[in-house]
């Protein structure tokens, strides 16, 4: 009877099937698709040999992951290209704000738009790169993020912790308001903030958009090296090497319980794998 039974392998799949091996269990992942990794996956749609991404493609999260950092995945040839732009704002004139690595350089970026608008992003922004070992527990560790909360507070006082508060309720509209004078600089934000799937104006946007750009300074937005799926295929190659396996081309179809617990599922309408 296998240990454990993943459902599905994108990277929060196997994520947890490789911490379940990581602590001696038996596991197996189950995937409907003929590969590994669910929205990360890259394919020939053009020209042979020209790879595009599919869905997902830059992965800032995953570089500053602190579960990501403990393992080897580079041994399983994953390799990260840094642009050295993360991203682009094209305005209707031509103009454009940037968001770069270098503080200075973005800054300089939105100052062209309006002067001033560059120093409000830097003074926003130095202190939360400065401390990023906080922003990383607040953001990409445990729920509740007491570990985060604790840091944030010791690295910003309580008046920063407040303001880092007020972000995760704030629309990111409200902060770009806040900071910047041009509407050019203001859509900057917004492009940022509309990776949370939450409008501009809707609650919580703005801490979307200040994660996002925090991590591009901090760690930058990477791509893997040639094509998205390489990070979920270094993924599947490190549950390989831990003893867990993958099955592609096996949609589950039924979990079945008996008084209150899992005891298999059924793959393909047929096939049943039990586990504990």
């Amino acid at each position: 009877m296998t240990g454990a039974v993943v459902v599905g392998s994108g990277p929060n799949g196997l994520a947890a099937a490789i911490e379940l091996a990581r602590a001696g269990v038996e596991v197996t992942v189950l995937e409907a698709a003929e590969r590994p990794g669910g929205a990360v996956a890259t394919e020939e749609l053009t020209l042979p040999g020209f790879r595009h991404d599919v869905f997902s493609a830059v992965y800032p999260a995953a570089v500053a992951s602190p579960v990501f950092s403990r393992w080897p995945l580079e041994r399983h040839g994953l390799r990260w290209v840094h642009p050295r732009h993360c991203h682009a704002h094209p305005l209707a004139d031509g103009r454009a704000a940037v968001l770069s690595r270098d503080i200075g350089e973005t800054a300089a970026s939105l100052d062209a738009l309006h002067p001033g608008d560059g120093a409000a992003w830097a003074a926003f922004a130095r202190p939360y790169v400065a401390s990023f070992g906080a922003w990383q527990d607040l953001m990409l560790r445990g729920f509740p993020p007491l570990r985060g909360a604790a840091r944030t507070l010791a690295a910003h006082g309580v008046a920063g912790a407040l303001d880092v508060a007020k972000l995760v309720l704030m629309p990111a509209q409200a902060l770009a308001e806040r900071l910047f004078a041009h509407d050019g600089s203001r859509a900057w934000l917004h492009g940022s903030a509309m990776h949370g799937d939450v409008p501009p104006g809707g609650a919580g946007s703005a801490i979307a958009a200040a994660h996002l750009n925090v991590m591009g300074h901090a760690v930058g937005w990477p791509s893997p090296e040639g094509g998205a799926d390489r990070l979920a295929l270094a993924l599947a190659g490190h549950l390989a090497s831990l003893g867990g396996r993958v099955r592609t081309g096996a949609p589950v179809t039924r979990v079945h319980v008996e008084r209150g617990r899992v005891t298999a599922v059924e793959v393909a309408g047929s096939e049943r794998v039990p586990a504990r």
